[in-house]
């Protein structure tokens, strides 16, 4: 990940009533914890917005530039408004050289797949991938090659290329994208299998139509056996 550049200062307004002074004036409050004693910050709201249309991650690595200080960071957690879906605060992890992070980063499926191309529909599990290491290994985004997969056949969590030193949390057979048939396809096959299976029982009736059952063959004797019979008996 690369470091994005946020200048920001230190935040005296605090508490609830202190934020709202300061996203009146059009900042946004924070504060960054870790690695020493938490500090209350604010930033421009529309430069932190800028910054998170820059980036497609949702934990993305920042450089804070408090007074002249800089401190890399990881947006950790961020709050929206959620009638007017603006931002009203931000929780910055500060980080050293060594910091182990965790981010979620979203998965792009690359290319089509020859199932897909054979009227399979792909099946997207997962579109976000939880990845740990540090910051400056972790990926802004992964992709995945689906360009070979057959209809049937499934990638999972341990499919998945990481850069060395990252790895993915969560269970290693988790599906993360699968090549289904589609329901068009299941529903030519029903259609095949029903007409295989009347054509069949069609050809089973006609040739019992057209043969005759030992029983049938017996009667149709005993019949004539009785007829000669009793033409014999007027003649005497």
């Amino acid at each position: 990940m690369k470091a994005i550049s946020l200048a920001a200062n230190p935040r005296t307004l605090t508490k609830t009533t202190g934020s709202k002074k300061v996203r009146q004036g059009g900042g946004l409050p924070g504060v960054i914890y870790g690695n020493g004693d938490p500090q209350s910050i604010e930033i421009e709201a529309k430069q932190f917005g800028k910054a998170v249309k820059s980036t497609e991650a949702k934990n993305f690595l920042v450089e804070l530039d408090i007074e002249g200080k800089k401190s890399i960071a990881l947006v950790q957690d961020v709050q929206k408004n959620p009638l007017t879906n603006l931002f009203i605060h931000v929780d910055f992890k500060r980080l050293t050289k060594d910091s182990v992070v965790t981010a979620q980063v979203p998965l792009y499926p690359i290319g089509t797949a020859e199932g897909v191309k054979q009227g399979g529909v792909m099946q997207t599990a997962m579109h976000t991938i939880t990845l740990k290491g540090r910051p400056a290994n972790i990926p802004d985004s992964l992709e995945l090659d689906v360009s070979d997969m057959e209809v049937g056949q499934s990638r999972y969590l341990e499919d998945l290329d990481l850069p060395k030193g990252v790895v993915a949390t969560g269970q290693p057979k988790a599906l993360v994208i699968a090549i289904a048939t589609s329901r068009m396809q299941m529903m030519a096959e029903a259609e095949e299998a029903a007409a295989a299976e009347a054509a069949a029982e069609g050809g089973a009736e006609g040739a019992a139509a057209e043969g005759e059952t030992p029983a049938q063959e017996g009667a149709k004797e005993e019949g004539a056996a009785d007829a000669a019979e009793g033409g014999d008996k007027k003649e005497g």
